[in-house]
């Protein structure tokens, strides 16, 4: 009996909660289903009369908010465009499709619905609206401006000027992306987002732009100094830009007719060669010497095209121009403190090394002649040679010591004098050469180099009747020294020994009886003979 109670109460529990269910399910058949929304509209279980009412009463709030690229908004309400939503039977159809049955899962989901049916404007009343925004007056954009490189600012070189996103908007751009827009009931939209705006066709990442800039820029921030002296030349950044030649591609080249005028003045004011110079002798006086081809001499050609080459590299560096030829220093008295001065007035010569005086000497210097006079001027040692032969129209002489320093004119011993200095060289002269005594040419030889200063000049009042005397024992070290020099008799010699053996020979050959008795190694040049016969026999 209990079991039937028990049994009689589940089946009318079923019951119950079945009619319930149904009930609530019937109650749906006829109204929207629970927890259902339009947008932020709660439409649930509203009939179809009442779902549309409330969906229509969303236009009474409605507002699109247009986000622009500035940060201003512009609005739109719907009375302003005239939105109307065309429902139709968009509610009805949402009931006849919905499962009322499904009423318990709906409990517990919310089901926003999409907005199925049409919104209509009124295409004039948005024209108006859309003409009335501030942002859409002209006067009042902003237009795009393309990013460039700017023209040269001295210390800041060509400069990338971003680009102007500006404000200028595509007015049909815009206004079809507004109507997309309110159609689909949005609430806000971004101008910048949807591409409504003009925008610039060049941008400061560009790679054309920031490849001319680069290339632009290496050639202004090339720093080339130059030294002369005390004075320093700079080439900087606002002197090359002034040499730039920049075509309209953004391109750029030296203009080389700028370049060398550049090289040109440094070239003008800095060359020493064939200047006149005052020079302070070492008997007080001054003279002035505007002869001669010592002195700085720049080789301007090569100088213009290495100095373009370095720019156009972004070259920064300190340097030397090219010479033809140097000088000791820069600045007046270019030829340094070594020098030797040659005094052609009293026959006599100073050699000064680093400021010192070091060695002087009488000489014989050329006959005073048209054509053999010693010339004055300022001049550079040419080279150094031992064991040289000077050749002539009417002579072919062979010295120990030649320092050439004015064409075929040059410092060297002269074994065939035995006087020098006073007035020997009016009547006894050489073809222009500085004849010096063995012992003083050899000093000389070891104290000068190439490219060392030779100054000379007249100096009326400083004549002298002094003469020194070379001995017989100082004219015969010409030979002694050249012995001393043969070296090994070998076969990778046999060229040199054949032409020097039989000069040294001839040269003792020369000499007086008295100065052959200085010979004390005359056997040494003797088994040097005999040893070079017998190996150019075996040969």
């Amino acid at each position: 009996m209990k079991n039937k109670k028990i049994v009689i109460i589940a089946i009318s529990g079923i019951i119950l909660l079945l009619g319930i269910y149904l009930g609530i399910a019937l109650f749906y058949s006829g109204r929207i289903m629970c927890n259902t929304w339009f947008k932020d509209v709660n439409i649930s279980s509203c009939t179809a009369e009442t779902a549309e009412e409330k969906i229509s009463s969303i236009l009474h709030k409605y507002v699109l908010n247009v986000e622009l690229r500035d940060g201003n908004v512009e609005t739109i309400t719907s009375n302003e465009v005239g939105l109307e939503l065309v429902l139709n039977d968009y509610c009805d159809n949402l009931i006849a499709n919905q499962n009322c049955f499904a009423w318990p899962i709906q409990l517990f989901k919310k089901t926003v619905v999409e907005n199925e049916f049409d919104i209509i404007y009124n295409e004039k009343l948005l024209g108006e609206k859309i003409n009335s925004m501030t942002c859409l007056d002209e006067s009042k954009m902003i237009k795009p401006e393309d990013s460039y490189v700017a023209d040269y600012k001295s210390g800041i070189g060509f400069e990338i000027i971003p680009e102007i996103m500006g404000t200028f908007i595509d007015k049909q751009v815009f206004r079809d992306v507004i109507s997309e827009s309110l159609v689909k009931l949005d609430d806000k939209i971004s101008a910048e987002e949807n591409d409504c705006y003009i925008n610039p066709k060049v941008y400061s990442t560009d790679k054309k732009i920031v490849s001319r800039a680069k290339k632009l820029n290496q050639f202004v921030n090339s720093q080339i100094t130059y030294h002369f002296g005390e004075d320093d030349v700079v080439i900087d950044g606002d002197i090359i830009y002034e040499w730039m030649n920049i075509k309209k591609n953004g391109t750029a080249t030296l203009k080389e007719d700028k370049v060398r005028e550049f090289v040109n003045g440094i070239g003008a004011k800095y060359d020493t060669i064939f200047r006149s110079r005052t020079f302070e002798t070492s008997y007080g006086e001054s003279v002035v010497i505007d002869i001669g081809d010592y002195g700085w001499w720049m080789n301007r050609d090569a100088e213009v095209k290495e100095l373009m080459k370095l720019i156009k590299k972004g070259t920064v560096t300190e340097r030397e121009p090219i010479y033809y030829q140097k000088a000791a220093q820069y600045g007046k008295q270019d030829y340094g403190d070594t020098y030797v001065e040659i005094n052609l007035t009293a026959q006599h010569l100073f050699l000064y090394k680093k400021g010192k005086l070091v060695l002087e000497s009488d000489f014989v210097s050329g006959k005073n002649t048209k054509d053999r006079k010693t010339p004055e001027g300022v001049y550079g040692i040419t080279y150094k040679e031992r064991d040289a032969t000077l050749v002539g129209e009417d002579y072919e002489t062979p010295v120990s010591y030649w320092m050439p320093f004015n064409g075929n004119i040059g410092l060297h011993d002269a074994t065939w004098r035995n006087k020098f200095g006073a007035s020997l060289y009016r009547g006894g002269g050489s073809h222009g050469c500085i004849n010096l005594p063995f012992k003083v040419a050899a000093k000389i030889y070891d104290k000068v180099e190439k490219g060392t200063a030779v100054i000379c000049y007249e100096l009326p009042g400083t004549e002298s009747t002094k003469i020194t005397e070379q001995s017989d024992e100082e004219i015969a070290l010409f030979v002694v020294d050249a012995i001393d020099r043969i070296g090994e008799i070998k076969k990778d010699r046999m060229l040199i020994l054949e032409e020097f053996l039989p000069r040294i020979r001839q040269c003792y050959k020369e000499l007086s009886g008295n100065q052959k008795r200085y010979v004390t190694n005359l056997s040494k040049l003797e088994k040097a003979e005999k040893d070079f016969k017998a190996l150019k026999h075996k040969k």
